[in-house]
């Protein structure tokens, strides 16, 4: 179902470089649970962030349901994560104006098809 291998992230700036992932590869079957743990810092949030596709990593390759998603480009990588992927934040990510239902629904309209 996923699948990361040699994964690495970094982030620079014009006098740091910070690697925040180096060298992961794990494959995570179609209903197997995944529990990541560690330090603060440590890149828990990036590696969950490539995986979720909503950040692109410095190296490394990236199969979802079988695909490549490397080479997608923005827009098809949006519409990937709307009809294949699911999150949930650690903050909530509403739209302050819209009830909780309207804001769960509005991914839905997103979508090309019925869901």
């Amino acid at each position: 179902m996923i699948r990361l291998q040699n994964i690495e992230k970094v982030y620079r700036t014009d006098t740091v470089e910070t690697l925040a992932v180096n060298g992961i590869s794990l494959d995570i079957a179609k209903g197997e649970f995944l529990s990541i743990m560690g330090p603060s810092g440590c890149g828990k949030s990036t590696l969950l962030n490539i995986m979720g596709l909503l950040d692109e990593p410095s190296k490394g390759s990236i199969r979802i349901a079988g695909q490549d998603v490397s080479s997608f480009s923005d827009q098809r990588l949006a519409k990937f994560r709307n009809e294949q992927l699911g999150f949930i934040f650690q903050s909530y990510h509403l739209i302050n104006d819209l009830q909780v239902l309207d804001n769960v629904e509005l991914p839905l309209l997103y979508r090309s098809s019925s869901a």
